[in-house]
């Protein structure tokens, strides 16, 4: 999913819209940044979304490999069944975590807010 600058909503402020593709947006909240700020925080927003897809991605690759070592080194099927499986959700959990950290972050140094009357 992309941000991209949508159309201005008055008080030198313009509308973020988050969008899957050009022709169609998706049905989540808009929100709101002034107009000045709006070029620089799009573009920081979406990089960093790609990085911390990456990061995920390498999270849950390495904790999958941990819970897959921690199986071997037990010597049982079971624990290399159970240590798989809850890699993957410890990893998918870090990275979820990580990134709702930096996007809230990067929202509040630009001072990004929800559009309570937009949808």
């Amino acid at each position: 999913m992309r941000l991209e600058i949508g159309p201005n909503i008055g008080n030198n402020k313009v509308r973020l819209d988050f969008k899957r593709s050009p022709d169609r947006p998706d049905n989540i909240y808009s929100y709101e940044i002034e107009k000045s700020k709006a070029d620089e925080f799009v573009k920081k927003y979406n990089a960093q979304e790609r990085k911390l897809l990456d990061l995920t991605i390498l999270s849950v690759a390495f904790f999958s490999i941990i819970g897959w070592l921690a199986g071997i080194r037990k010597r049982s099927w079971a624990w290399a069944v159970i240590g798989i499986p809850a890699g993957i959700i410890t990893g998918l959990g870090l990275g979820a975590a990580i990134s709702s950290y930096k996007k809230n972050n990067l929202m509040d140094k630009y001072d990004v807010k929800r559009a309570e009357n937009l949808k």
